[in-house]
């Protein structure tokens, strides 16, 4: 690829992370997810105010060792399913599982590997 079209391209991001940032250009997403009927502002902010409870329950409930962690996700897993249906978010127990461990993942409480495979030993 030539060097101008580099350029070009850093350019135009840079420029329009500029007009955003600046709030020159406004992106206005608000989307719902049909297929699932699920409302992805009701589900994101479901994680987002759940994550302090994740990461406190993590704390109080997991000694550190490995073989105990998908005990620890499976019982965490339920009490968030049993809060997201009380809060009315539609969401799926496959979902809950992904973002639950992308919520661990970014809080850096388990190791990565550890996690991966607790998460493929939980129901």
């Amino acid at each position: 690829m030539p060097k101008w079209m580099i350029l070009l391209a850093v350019a135009n991001s840079a420029l329009m992370a500029f007009l955003l940032i600046t709030g020159r250009i406004k992106l206005n997403v608000n989307f719902k997810v049909d297929q699932a009927g699920t409302d992805s502002r009701a589900l994101l902010g479901f994680i987002k105010d759940e994550q302090s409870r994740i990461s406190e329950y993590l704390r109080a409930n997991w000694s550190g060792s490995p073989e105990h962690l998908p005990q620890v996700l499976e019982s965490l897993l339920g009490e968030l399913d049993r809060d997201a249906r009380e809060r009315g978010v539609t969401i799926d127990r496959e979902m809950l599982k992904t973002l639950l461990a992308q919520s661990v993942r970014a809080m850096r409480i388990v190791g990565g590997r550890d996690l991966e495979q607790a998460m493929e030993r939980v129901a």
